[in-house]
Formats: C-alpha cells, structure tokens, sequence
C-alpha cells in the first residue's frame, strides 16, 4: 500500500534540531536540542495524524529519553494517535570494521537500540554498515554482522532494513553487496537526497526493486519551489519499480532554503501532492 507519511527528519528544526547520542554504559541519552523547540516529541503523533498522515518514522537522534517510563509515553502518544511507528532508524552504531572487536561494540549498540525499539511498539528498525571505506573485505565483515544483526530483529519480532546512507552504503553496488553477503531478506530505504549527483537516478534504479520504504528529498529553487521534473522523475522510478510502502516526506535541497520559504506542514502538503500526481489512486486516501 503506498502511502504519504511524514518522520522526525521532516520536523527536525520544530524539533529543536537535537541530536541526541546514546551513552551505552550510562544507559541513557545524552545531548540537547539547539534551538527552542516548537513541539514536543509526545505531541508530534498527534499533530501528524492531524494532517492525515498514519506512518512515522522516529530517528534515535530525536529521542531524548530511553527510560522505560518515557519509552511507553511515545508508545502511547502513537498507538492513541492511531500513526503506525514504521521504522526506529538507528543512526549509530559502526559494523563495517574489519576488526572483529570493534564489528562487535557495533553490533551490541545495535542491538540495544533494537530492545528500545520494541519498548516503542515499533514495526522495524533501519542501520547502516557505518562510515568506513567499502573494499571486498570489510563488505564480507559488514555482510557477517547484518547477518548476526537480521536474526537478532526478527527474533524481537522486528522487520530490518537497510538504507543508501552514510558513507559505505552511499553506492549502490556496496550497498547490495552487503545484502548479498548477509544471506538476508532486508528491506531497503531508497533515500532521493542521499542518491544526489551524476548517478542519482542510476543508483535509484539498482535500489529500488528492494525498496520497502522511501525517504523522499526534493530539489527546489533559489525561491523554495519544487523542482517537479526532478522529484517526478525519482517518483517515477519508484511506482515504475512496483514500490508499494510509505513515502516518507523529509525536506528539500537546499534544506535553509526550502526551510526558510515554507511553513512545515505547507511543504509536506506540496511534496504530497507531487506523490498524488505519480501514484494517483494508488496513493491511500490521506495516509
């Protein structure tokens, strides 16, 4: 079922732009937002379904707290909002290391914030190899460890993906190369602004007959207007592709730009209607 959905990337600035780390040892949360914000993470389901979106997806660095009794607020704040907490995208964490201690300090962080993920009723969860150089060992290392991290998720009744995000993902054939060594039926988040440059839609193309979600980034102008041909064109490829999950609405390139001449929700309504003119009845009505 395609659907329109929105995330915390998309209200990161309303968020206060913070960028919480986890402190594994601590147990807890560290960091603060930058600026003031404008809403509450434990508003954001209700105002979300407002506007008639039903799919979510929560970044870690948007969490502020992982104490069990903040955890089972924003499992409450979603389920009473009736807005499906699609993926739990698990920011850090680095397994791309040839080095079997450090793959492994990898993996337990992962896997930490796959229990948090369940405390928050989430459908899955979303990583990354890391930020490291992709060379035919590290690949096999990274494949081991998604592999290791795969069973963990389902066994914790989660749906595990992967995104072309951060570095060693960035390309297509790294990224597929990791999912073929693991062995595993990994979803796939086809990202537009993480595809940028001269191989975008090349890298769209080789992605997207996995893809199980889409984190939708515009190209707009020096005014903030979308650049539809562009944006259609990423569309186009993914209904072209029989995607059929949630479109996730982030933001546009440049983000101070598309930031500064629209009010959040104006430009999440613009971007729907550029998914509506590609999808048609195909998109569900206001999800």
């Amino acid at each position: 079922m395609v659907s329109a959905a929105v995330s915390t990337v998309t209200l990161m600035k309303q968020l206060g732009s913070p960028m919480y780390e986890l402190d594994l040892e601590a147990g807890r949360q560290t960091g603060a937002p930058v600026e003031p914000p404008s809403i509450d993470l434990l508003d954001v389901p209700a105002k979300a379904a407002s506007r008639g979106f039903h799919s979510f997806d929560l970044s870690v660095y948007h969490l502020p707290s992982i104490e069990r009794g903040y955890l089972a607020d924003v499992r409450a704040a979603f389920e009473d909002a009736g807005v499906e907490l699609f993926q739990l995208l698990i920011d850090t964490g680095d397994v791309d290391s040839a080095d079997p201690d450090a793959r492994a300090a990898g993996v337990t962080h992962i896997k930490r914030w796959m229990e948090i993920a369940v405390d928050l009723g989430a459908r899955g969860v979303r990583y990354v190899p890391g930020d490291g150089e992709p060379t035919p060992t590290t690949i096999c290392a990274s494949g081991e460890a998604f592999r290791e991290l795969f069973d963990f998720a389902v066994d914790l009744g989660l749906k595990p993906a992967t995104e072309n995000y951060r570095h060693f993902n960035m390309k297509a054939g790294d990224l597929l190369g990791v999912l073929e060594q693991a062995e595993r039926d990994y979803g796939v988040i086809a990202d537009f602004g993480n595809a940028r440059g001269p191989d975008k839609y090349e890298t769209l193309e080789a992605i997207m007959p996995r893809a199980t979600s889409i984190h939708a980034w515009a190209e707009v102008d020096e005014n903030g207007d979308l650049i539809s041909e562009d944006f259609q064109r990423c569309l186009t490829i993914a209904r072209d592709n029989g995607f059929d999950g949630p479109i996730m609405l982030q933001s546009g390139y440049p983000v101070d730009v598309f930031q500064r001449t629209r009010e959040v929700w104006t430009r999440v309504d613009e971007m729907r209607e550029e998914v509506r003119a590609v999808f048609g009845d195909a998109l569900t009505n206001g999800a």
